[in-house]
């Protein structure tokens, strides 16, 4: 039987910085972040969307006797979530009055599934798991920032693996072929890429632009793909689009031939602008593991990019971590 708890009551975060949260003691599923902030939309133009909110947690870590079991920032977690299980992030009170209070829950995964009973954290002793999350209280389109944290126990859990989630940044400092290094040891099971330029405009110049997997240089999963290609395919696992949420518009009344959208742009609401920089290399579509990358015994594990536009760029390496 599962347990919805809270890890922490809502508080108001008073200054920029690191906060830490115990985790407890029982098996964990997963966590639910209550980002709830006030708008600051007295110019509407600045209406955060949810990806906007998510940036307010600048880095999200889940700690194990020091060690990071999650190392992620909010708004890659929010992408993460849509990309590998079709989460589309949806929000209380989600209105662009000025001096409104919105919460964004983000669901931050430990294991396969949720509320997976063999794919979870295990249980802890006091004081060796917890969370850390550094904040931003405010920017454009939001202040007075509020969190709060609800988890997913499973008390009667065994589990024989969670999931590893963390990211490595790299600004390329050149376009043409460039190699990113990734954690060995484990099995992974996908692959998410954050490129500051996404494909746009007359003349596309993704910063990913196309890339392979290299197993001890041997190419494996993914052979040289396009970004743009790569983009979509999780739309063969049958994930919805990001869109058809509200979308609405604002007039000045004291100027009628002027208004402001303020709601869902072309891909969303929720998902934001930020959906066109993200790609989603999955290595566990059936679930099985059967097409999972195992790189136990193995020397080396990377990403190769012919990059086209060399700015800053992230991975977000997903791992099975077996237990016992």
């Amino acid at each position: 039987m599962f347990r919805h708890s809270i890890i922490t009551q809502e508080q108001l975060i008073s200054a920029d910085g690191t906060q830490q949260f115990d985790l407890g003691v029982n098996p964990l599923s997963f966590l639910m972040l209550g980002i709830r902030p006030l708008n600051d939309t007295g110019t509407l133009a600045n209406f955060a969307r949810a990806n906007a909110l998510a940036q307010s947690l600048e880095a999200v870590r889940v700690l194990y006797r020091g060690a990071a079991v999650v190392s992620i920032r909010g708004e890659d977690l929010l992408q993460l979530n849509y990309f590998r299980n079709g989460m589309i992030p949806f929000e209380a009170n989600g209105a662009d009055t000025d001096n409104e209070r919105r919460c964004l829950a983000l669901p931050l995964m430990l294991g396969r599934h949720p509320y997976d009973l063999d794919s979870c954290l295990p249980a802890a002793i006091r004081g060796e798991l917890v969370l850390e999350v550094q904040f931003d209280i405010a920017d454009t389109g939001y202040d007075g920032l509020r969190f709060d944290v609800l988890a997913c126990e499973l008390p009667d859990a065994k589990p024989s693996h969670f999931e590893r989630t963390t990211s490595i940044a790299r600004t390329f400092p050149a376009t043409g072929f460039n190699d990113v290094p990734l954690a060995i040891g484990n099995t992974c099971r996908g692959l998410m890429l954050f490129g500051t330029t996404g494909f746009g405009g007359a003349a596309p110049a993704p910063t990913w632009g196309r890339v392979s997997t290299l197993l001890d240089n041997e190419e494996v999963g993914v052979q040289a793909v396009d970004f743009e290609i790569a983009h979509q395919l999780h739309q063969l696992m049958g994930i919805a689009p990001p869109t058809g949420q509200r979308h609405s518009h604002r007039v000045d009344a004291t100027a009628a031939v002027t208004t402001q959208a303020t709601a869902a742009g072309p891909h969303g609401e929720g998902l934001g602008d930020g959906f066109n920089q993200y790609m989603w290399l999955d290595f566990d579509p059936t679930r099985d593991d059967a097409h999972s990358i195992e790189t136990a015994g193995h020397n080396s594990w990377m990403i190769r990019a012919n990059v086209e536009t060399a700015d800053a760029a992230r991975v977000i390496q997903i791992e099975r971590i077996a237990l016992g």
